[in-house]
């Protein structure tokens, strides 16, 4: 993602399957042969979010361009911040409906955080639009997407998985709008099993409040004090920016690598949660510019149009 220099987007995207929208599964489908393009040096030597610069800053994670304490809504109305309790990201055990997702963009390979959820076909992931395609018109999906679900500095014991198709909202693919900055990617069989049967999935939940308690933010942040090679979680409880935008905040110090990680709420014991939003973008320092200040990341709740979009890149 490039810094946002007039405002938060937010995540709260109409799943209009129209022209950009989804990548169909045909022959021009993104495919990965893991055998022929990926190999452990190509994806150890993938820096975690780095996509082109023409979107992002060189490493990472969109600041929101704004002083920490004075972010704008959509129409530009100033906000105030104010002081809130920072949460340092926590090394956990392994959580392996959620992961690195590998992928290829012109400019050379990344990664990304992306997390297992639950679907008739039992094979999708959800990440953020930005992980998958640039924005805009005439701009083509990224591609070789391959996921490694629990990594932990390398694969776990379920390997990787292969991407066979991906959609973001056309509101993101035609008109790049960051308030619809999340995607799905389907992925193949291994060994005759989906993945969601070996590990599980997590609900998606559509239309939640802004404000809300006992939430898991995941990821896999590469900057300092992260190495990008371990899960990490944050527990806080999540509050809305302001009364005219749609994002909610959350108290998190991640840095760049942690886009499209998930949102959970009602955890249960076996770690499966709720996705109701994925990170989109970070606070940015007092001085402004593209770094993250490690203070704050933002989202929106899914909305209801998020289920067309699941369903038919799921199947």
């Amino acid at each position: 993602m490039r810094t946002l220099t007039r405002g938060l987007a937010a995540i709260a995207a109409a799943a209009a399957l129209t022209a950009g929208g989804l990548v169909p599964a045909t022959a021009a489908e993104p495919v990965i042969d893991p055998q022929g393009y990926w190999s452990e040096a190509r994806l150890r030597a993938a820096a975690a979010d780095e996509l082109p610069a023409d979107q992002l800053p060189a490493d990472g994670l969109p600041a929101d361009g704004l002083p920490a304490d004075g972010l704008l809504a959509d129409d530009g109305s100033a906000a105030r911040a104010g002081d809130r309790t920072l949460v340092w990201g926590t090394i956990t055990p392994a959580n392996h409906t959620i992961g690195r997702l590998f992928l290829r963009t012109p400019t050379g390979d990344t990664s990304c955080t992306a997390s297992v959820v639950d679907s008739a076909t039992k094979n999708l992931l959800i990440t953020a639009a930005h992980c998958v395609h640039p924005g805009g018109p005439g701009n083509a999906y990224y591609t070789n997407f391959l996921f490694a679900p629990g990594w932990n500095n390398g694969p776990s014991a379920h390997g990787y998985w292969t991407g066979t198709a991906v959609g973001a909202p056309a509101e993101w693919t035609q008109n790049k709008k960051w308030d619809h900055d999340y995607a799905f990617v389907r992925l193949a069989a291994s060994g005759g099993q989906q993945l969601a049967n070996r590990v599980g999935g997590n609900a998606v939940v559509a239309g939640a409040g802004q404000a809300q308690a006992k939430v898991q933010v995941w990821g896999y942040p590469v900057l300092a004090p992260y190495t990008g090679q371990t899960a990490q979680r944050c527990d806080v409880s999540t509050t809305r920016v302001n009364s005219y935008a749609p994002d909610a905040r959350a108290a998190c110090g991640f840095t760049h690598g942690a886009s499209g990680g998930p949102w959970l709420k009602d955890v249960q014991s076996s770690g499966l949660g709720s996705v109701w939003a994925v990170t989109s973008r970070c606070e940015s320092p007092p001085a402004g510019g593209s770094a993250c200040a490690g203070t704050a990341l933002f989202a929106a709740p899914l909305p209801p149009a998020v289920f067309a979009l699941r369903d038919a890149v799921g199947g």
